[in-house]
């Protein structure tokens, strides 16, 4: 695990758990568009570029249930994690793990309301 990455990282998780389940924290390798993992209040979407079933790949990291996912495409599942730091190890795991990143990788971090109280985007 990156210690930097996960400097970068454990900010926005914060802001998405503070924000509540109307935000979204997307995470993207810098030089690499297609590594990404987006978070909003304990669910995962993430970039999945693998051909076999994930569930394999998935149980190293732990605390995750895999709800669906599309080969070379996408995950979608539910992360049993409730603090910042947590949540910010298991994505810098992801990164490195599943999608194949250096331990010195640089992060992009996008913040996103996606509705409002009253359900609008």
């Amino acid at each position: 695990m990156g210690s930097d990455q996960i400097a970068e990282i454990a900010p926005g998780v914060r802001e998405v758990l503070a924000g509540g389940p109307s935000w979204c924290a997307t995470f993207e390798i810098s030089s690499d568009p297609n590594r990404w993992v987006q978070f909003t209040a304990g669910t995962i979407n993430a970039a999945y570029p693998h051909n076999e079933a994930p569930e394999s790949r998935l149980g190293e990291l732990g605390s995750f249930a895999l709800e669906e996912w599309e080969p070379n495409k996408y995950i979608n599942g539910m992360l049993a994690l409730e603090d910042a730091r947590s949540v910010a190890c298991w994505i810098d795991h992801y990164f490195v793990a599943i999608l194949g990143c250096d331990w010195d990788y640089s992060v992009d971090v996008l913040l996103e309301r996606l509705w409002d109280a009253q359900g609008r985007s």
